[in-house]
């Protein structure tokens, strides 16, 4: 680690994550059917990218997402396998302490990010339930507001059934993806303005968490859809 705590990738794990990303973006197309739409296209890096968080299986959906390599914030209790460690960081995973200011964490992150590597960052903090996103944490506007990248939002849907929370399977059910329109910081905030100020903090988590129940809902929609189509089409068969 560096002294921010990031160290940019080596040839070795750059190759690892694209070999990683091949492989888990095929298996979601063949077992869970993964449909992907995008508002726009996704920006150039870095940028902080923001799904709903459904299910255990939300991460290997990233790779259905973006070919970029991507920084993880992931819980710091599953960093205590030397090997699954290992694993994740080559995967570009980094720990957190969930319902703490990890400054720690914080700090990595922003590192990332001006490195120019793009971050998953999930605003709801942990796995819910529910078609609606009702609380989002501040973490991902305060990192955009201080380095300036943009935040994409990003609606998914059936990763709740695909596996269940407590459920230690998963089920081919068809998911549906979308991806929104990047928000811009300067959405909220002067270019040559100071110190980020909690108001700017709070009405950027704001448009998040508006743009994040919009692609939900417009993700379910697309996913009961296919889901009714898959079961016509078996039935045909």
């Amino acid at each position: 680690m560096s002294e921010q705590g990031y160290t940019a990738p080596t040839g070795f794990e750059r190759w690892f994550y694209r070999g990683a990303r091949t492989i888990v973006g095929g298996f979601n197309r063949a077992f869970w059917q993964v449909s992907v739409n995008y508002e726009e296209a996704l920006p150039l890096p870095p940028y902080i990218l923001s799904p709903t968080h459904r299910s255990n299986i939300d991460t290997l959906l990233v790779g259905s997402i973006t070919k970029d390599q991507m920084t993880y914030m992931a819980k710091s209790g599953i960093f205590v396998n030397p090997a699954v460690t290992r694993l994740l960081r080559l995967l570009g995973g980094f720990p957190v302490d969930r319902g703490t200011t990890d400054r720690r964490a914080v700090e990595i992150a922003q590192a990332a990010l001006e490195f120019g590597s793009s971050l998953v960052v999930y605003p709801e903090g942990t796995r819910r339930r529910g078609g609606r996103v009702s609380e989002i944490e501040e973490g991902a506007a305060f990192l955009s507001l201080r380095t300036g990248v943009p935040i994409v939002p990003v609606g998914m849907a059936g990763t709740g059934r695909a596996m269940p929370k407590g459920v230690p399977m998963i089920f081919p059910v068809p998911l549906a993806i979308e991806v929104g329109r990047a928000i811009y910081p300067g959405s909220v905030r002067e270019p040559a303005a100071g110190r980020v100020r909690r108001s700017e903090i709070r009405t950027l988590t704001d448009l998040v968490q508006r743009d994040l129940n919009r692609l939900l809902e417009k993700a379910s929609r697309s996913q009961v859809l296919f889901e009714r189509n898959a079961r016509r089409w078996r039935r045909l068969r």
